[in-house]
């Protein structure tokens, strides 16, 4: 990475460093290493194997600016978000926790990080813990500026009966503006509860988000975790979640990708103990010239642990989508059962698609498979519905739609199916199966 490039982030550190912000010997000891870490692997590029098919060019060229001015939202924007998705709302603005505007349950804990990073020393072994700085560049910057988020606590027997919605609003005043949140959520033992990372922009200034959510699960625990991305065009978008599961652990996700210019979401899930089982679901769609990159790693490492994976993209225009899956089976996790499948439509000439399902399998006694596709629309399909009287466009639409469905019926729960169902029909009309 270029030296000039690197200074702003280097003197951004610095100012950080000497702004005189009170914090914890071991929080600061963890930002000098995750910024040693950065600055020594920079950015990937497509020589890296894992980040072939992205081309992090944009990012690397760009200055973004670390320090900007926060931004109250409109009272009845606050009062919108509410009526709209209820009580239980914590929401951030330009990437920083806003506690008075917040709705929080009354039985699980939340926390602004600075609060719970300096008063909660046994946080020392989570926070940064999991998550691989050494890695993963944009993991390792997060971590240099370690600050801005929040802790979400579930304990030990607690049940969050209504979805906690962490609705993260960019509204920029100038362009170029980068925002690091942090979430680390810790789902104590038989424990359960589900959370929605809501990720959108308010304005129409060009920036950068950078996250990283922690999701540690104990024993017997139950979790989870939706997110929609429909950040603005002109914004960049790189997301790291890691989740460690112990004993007898559940956790399911579900990842829908509308927005960004450029956008990477990579998912680590380590089975660490006997008898878990993880569902990870997503839905990609692009247009124009978006880049949408979903990458998972799911890390069995003991016996009679369960993985499922299905992950659908649907492109239109010179869009780009890219899907890298990994399963790895660890020596001794027998009885493993793992399957993984991507499936990719194709709505124009010019969209492409790059699939890599891997499988790495090092015992006996395990059940996995894998498998990948991708192709346009089929023209008996197409042709059958004109035949009916459908037009061209419609019939796109309707086929669309079709092939979407499957993966949104793995959303399991009734009230984001429902969001997924809008926002996917609102997107095709707009963006799809245009005349």
């Amino acid at each position: 990475m270029d030296k000039t490039k690197m200074q702003q982030y280097t003197d951004a550190f610095e100012a950080r460093k000497t702004g005189g912000m009170s914090e914890p010997l071991w929080v600061r000891r963890l930002r000098e290493e995750a910024m040693a870490a950065f600055v020594e692997k920079g950015f990937p590029s497509t020589r890296d194997e894992a980040w072939r098919h992205t081309d992090l060019t944009a990012v690397r060229e760009g200055a973004f600016i670390f320090e900007h001015k926060p931004v109250s939202l409109p009272q009845g924007r606050i009062e919108d978000l509410k009526k709209e998705y209820g009580g239980n709302l914590v929401v951030f603005v330009n990437g920083r926790y806003v506690e008075e505007v917040s709705s929080l349950p009354g039985n699980i804990g939340v926390t602004g990080l600075p609060k719970a990073l300096e008063s909660m020393p046994e946080l020392e072994s989570h926070c940064g813990t999991h998550a691989d700085l050494k890695q993963n560049a944009f993991v390792a910057l997060n971590t240099a500026f370690l600050g801005e988020g929040v802790l979400i606590k579930i304990p030990e027997g607690q049940v969050l009966e209504v979805p906690l919605r962490l609705m993260f609003i960019a509204d920029p005043a100038i362009d170029g503006a980068i925002f690091q949140p942090r979430v680390l959520v810790l789902a104590g033992k038989r424990s359960a509860g589900t959370i929605v990372e809501h990720y959108s922009s308010a304005g129409s200034k060009s920036y950068f988000t950078n996250v990283v959510s922690e999701i540690i699960l104990e024993e017997g625990a139950s979790f989870r975790h939706y997110k929609i991305q429909d950040e603005s065009k002109k914004a960049f978008h790189m997301a790291s979640t890691w989740v460690v599961q112990e004993k007898g652990s559940r956790f399911s996700s579900w990842a829908l990708s509308t927005g960004s210019r450029l956008m990477r979401n990579d998912c680590y899930v380590g089975l660490t103990k006997e008898e878990t089982s993880c569902a990870l679901n997503g839905l990609y769609l692009g247009d124009g010239e978006q880049h949408l990159d979903q990458h998972t790693f799911i890390d069995h490492r003991k016996p009679a642990g369960k993985s499922r994976q299905f992950f659908k993209g649907l492109m239109a225009g010179k869009s780009r989508g890219v899907f890298g899956g990994k399963v790895l089976v660890r020596q001794g996790a027998v009885q493993t059962d793992a399957t993984q499948v991507n499936k990719n439509l194709l709505l124009s000439d010019e969209a492409r698609v790059d699939t890599q399902p891997q499988l790495e399998i090092d015992t006996d006694d395990v059940k996995c498979s894998h498998g990948a596709a991708v192709g346009p629309l089929q023209e008996d399909a197409v042709f059958y519905l004109r035949s009916r009287g459908i037009g061209e466009r419609d019939a796109g639409r309707i086929l669309a739609r079709g092939f979407v469905q499957e993966v949104i019926d793995a959303a399991e729960q009734d009230f984001f199916k429902r969001e997924l169902e809008e926002r996917v029909s609102q997107k095709l009309e707009a963006q799809f199966c245009q005349s």
